[in-house]
């Protein structure tokens, strides 16, 4: 039973292997890998994004109760419906907003670290109003049954949403404009600072560049994203291969 539970949850979409893509290859391919792994990480300041996913939530729920519940004499089973085909749009909607992950693979070898780092379009929250779609279409056959007159208002809300998810899934620009890819290879030698970050697994080596656009010398930072489980790990082949810097924990930008 544990085993037909396990390779159901290995299924969903969150949780299947990080393949990379096709046309990737590593350059120091023929090198034996120190450590490698693959993840899906937010690169950016996450708390302020929380804070914004829960302000619009509530903002939603505040919203959710004038239009449907304040001043409205419709059936209880109505306004349930409405709430939450409306909740469910725009829970969606805010997540895939403030919750966007990039991939990262991470290759370590004796000459330096290798990232590859690539954004695609997901395709669980595509699916997810698939099926919110076919949620809301149920739910319109009560209403119209409850209340013949409310047919095209009913009919508008998954009509809608059909819609925007067919022209999601068949838009090939919208797909080109959610892909990035960038791949990195930097030598052991350019770092001159370990951070680690107090409140993330994230690791940061601080190194020197010339910046052709200010034609001048700035700073740049590698982040190496992990699970926290890895962190140590991680930071114990950083060592070794960088022996003369000592890690420090602070914060640090994330970008």
């Amino acid at each position: 039973m544990s085993s037909i539970f396990g390779r159901l949850t290995r299924a969903l979409p969150w949780n299947k292997a990080i393949e990379l893509p096709e046309h990737h290859q590593w350059k120091h391919a023929n090198l034996p890998a120190l450590l490698e792994w693959r993840i899906k990480a937010r690169p950016y300041n996450t708390s302020v994004a929380n804070a914004m996913f829960a302000f619009m939530t509530l903002v939603a729920l505040v919203a959710c109760y004038l239009m449907f519940f304040k001043n409205d004499n419709s059936p209880l089973f109505e306004k349930f419906s409405w709430s939450f085909i409306f909740l469910s749009i725009l829970f969606l909607a805010l997540y895939g907003t403030t919750h966007q992950k990039t991939k990262f693979a991470y290759r370590f070898t004796e000459k330096g670290i290798e990232v590859c780092e690539w954004k695609a379009p997901g395709k669980g929250w595509m699916i997810a109003l698939k099926w919110l779609t076919v949620i809301a279409a149920i739910a319109v056959i009560f209403i119209i049954a409850l209340d013949p007159s409310a047919f095209w208002i009913a009919l508008a809300g998954p009509g809608g949403m059909g819609l925007l998810y067919l022209s999601l899934a068949n838009s090939s620009k919208y797909q080109e404009m959610h892909t990035e890819y960038h791949h990195r290879d930097h030598s052991w030698d350019r770092y001159k600072k370990i951070s680690i970050h107090p409140k993330r697994p994230v690791i940061g080596l601080h190194f020197d560049y010339f910046n052709t656009s200010q034609q001048s010398m700035d700073k740049g930072v590698l982040f190496l994203y992990c699970k926290k489980s890895q962190l140590n790990s991680t930071l114990g082949v950083v060592g070794e291969k960088l022996p003369g810097i000592s890690s420090v924990y602070e914060a640090f930008d994330i970008y």
